[in-house]
């Protein structure tokens, strides 16, 4: 049942509004880690270290925005969503020092299989929760 509470409506609208966000730029960040991925294989020089760095950075804005839209979504009153809702999000943070360790020890490969691997099912998995997170957050959803 949906609350008549300004705030929650207000809260409901940019949790919407962040889910929309997301989605919009999961595939891209994807499409560009892997693109990273086949670069560090063949030639890791400074132009592939450059891309990576910047999609790593773009995939921890992704990542702080799922954790403030699960944030705000504990606070719903009218929809309350499962636990695990942002199940992906939390298999990801042993991944992400996965690839971290595998970064400082200048191991290439291992962080390209990461990336091909694990982060990008797992980033496809992500897409598929939040998209099941706006349905359930849909005005025409009870």
């Amino acid at each position: 049942m949906p609350s008549d509470d300004p705030r929650q409506q207000e809260l409901l609208a940019k949790i919407r509004e962040g889910v929309d966000s997301a989605l919009a730029v999961i595939g891209e960040i994807d499409g560009n880690l892997l693109a990273c991925a086949k670069r560090l294989r063949i030639d890791p020089s400074e132009e592939s270290f450059a891309a990576l760095s910047s999609g790593i950075s773009t995939l921890g804005d992704l990542v702080d925005l799922v954790k403030e839209i699960r944030n705000g979504a504990a606070h719903l009153a009218s929809r309350p969503l499962s636990a695990d809702a942002f199940a992906s999000l939390e298999k990801s943070l042993s991944l992400f020092q996965g690839m971290e360790e595998a970064l400082e020890g200048k191991d290439w490969i291992t962080l390209a299989d990461l990336i091909q691997y694990e982060l990008s099912p797992l980033l496809g998995q992500g897409e598929k929760d939040l998209a099941a997170v706006r349905d359930l957050l849909s005005p025409r959803h009870p």
